[in-house]
């Protein structure tokens, strides 16, 4: 299903192969503030828990009770963490970037129930970086990310997601 606001959907057919195209409005949204790259990036940490997928599949109390043990403040958890910083382009320059996956598996997987094709689009990227004196956390709004798929149990999740990496934005760039 397309909503028609959302997308536009094309269909190309070719032997046994097909492919569908649907286009959709993501909202990028970006907060900023004068509070140092350092500071912001341990307030973020500190609110995220870490998820470690060995463990989880391993853990003698079961997947469920693994994640909702290390799952920190936020309900949220870093999934994966890449200092873009280091790369070789951006290690001659000024700017601080790192990048984020953040989110739960176990809202992931609720929604996956709805529309497989939600795992596609969790967990969430963070983006935390230096701009012009300033730190910024960008990342596309889970909303509208979310919002593609036909599922109105999957888009409700996405808002409630939407204020939650909002709180978790604004709490990390407090000064």
């Amino acid at each position: 299903m397309c909503l028609t606001h959302y997308c536009r959907k094309t269909t190309m057919k070719t032997s046994n192969v097909s492919r569908a195209e649907q286009a959709s409005t993501v909202n990028l949204l970006t907060f900023n503030s004068i509070k140092p790259f350092d500071g912001v990036i341990s307030d973020f940490e500190k609110q995220l828990g870490r998820f470690d997928q060995n463990q989880a599949l391993s853990s003698p109390t079961g997947f469920q009770d693994y994640v909702k043990r290390v799952e920190g403040p936020s309900g949220f958890m870093i999934m994966d963490m890449f200092e873009m910083d280091r790369i070789p382009a951006l290690a001659s320059s000024s700017t601080r970037v790192r990048q984020y996956l953040v989110g739960n598996p176990l809202i992931a997987s609720k929604m996956a129930l709805h529309d497989t094709l939600a795992a596609l689009y969790a967990p969430i990227r963070v983006l935390i970086y230096t701009r012009e004196g300033r730190t910024c956390i960008s990342y596309d709004q889970p909303s509208t990310t979310f919002g593609r798929l036909a599922s109105n149990d999957i888009r409700q999740m996405a808002k409630d997601d939407d204020q939650r990496f909002e709180a978790l934005a604004q709490k990390s760039l407090i000064p």
